[in-house]
């Protein structure tokens, strides 16, 4: 009986110590994402919309078009679903590009003087039309991972951008190019970057142990050939 919890005892404290060596070790994915001139701004034109009574001022897009980081690969965690907020204002919503969970539920908020019929086209599944009045709200799920457009059908150059997703290393980029992910574990992942309504860029990268600093740069959209 001696020895066998003499035994016991040795092996739970090798257990023990051999613990921290197996864990995984997290660090920060930092950088700066370099993008050509004609994706640094999600609209080239400012004014007004002319409207039944009235004039609506049109906001500035952001300078980078709200473009993000997402890094695909590590397990470890998954993305859990909470309430995300946009701000429809001044024909611009803010933010324009929105990253959730599978199953969660983003709340567009129209503070305009107009109303907004939002929806996905083609996917009335995923997000069907409705009119947004002014100074209400539309509580939308999003359920299924994927990427997704949200349009409103009277001025088109409003696009919402949403990007459901299991991975919960995500960052938007800042006005210089930079972003930033916190504690992702080492080893092999799949870099995205989305920017004005689509995937701009992907490269496969080695995550070490302490982290890693990277230049990404994307290259200009292809341009379709113009018929002679």
């Amino acid at each position: 009986m001696t020895r066998y919890f003499l035994f016991s005892t040795l092996l739970l404290a090798s257990l023990v110590a051999l613990t921290p060596s197996l864990a995984l070790a997290v660090g920060p994915v930092h950088g700066t994402v370099v993008l050509p001139d004609d994706l640094k701004s999600g609209r080239r034109f400012l004014g007004h919309w002319r409207v039944e009574n009235t004039t609506v001022p049109v906001q500035p897009a952001p300078p980078r078009g709200d473009t993000v980081v997402v890094l695909f690969g590590p397990k470890p965690q998954v993305l859990a679903p909470k309430n995300t907020p946009i701000e429809i204002n001044g024909m611009q919503a803010n933010p324009a590009t929105v990253v959730v969970g599978e199953g969660a539920v983003v709340e567009f908020r129209n503070s305009d003087k107009v109303s907004h019929d939002l929806s996905v086209p083609g996917r009335p599944d995923i997000m069907p039309p409705e009119r947004l009045s002014p100074g209400t709200v539309r509580k939308q799920r999003f359920g299924i991972s994927g990427e997704y457009l949200v349009r409103c059908a009277e001025y088109p150059h409003l696009v919402v951008s949403v990007i459901v997703t299991s991975s919960p290393f995500f960052a938007a980029v800042d006005e210089k190019g930079g972003f930033k992910l916190l504690d992702v574990p080492e080893g092999p992942a799949t870099l995205k970057v989305w920017s004005n309504g689509h995937w701009v860029h992907e490269q496969a990268i080695e995550v070490p142990p302490k982290g890693v600093d990277l230049t990404i740069k994307v290259s200009s959209p292809a341009k379709e050939p113009t018929e002679q």
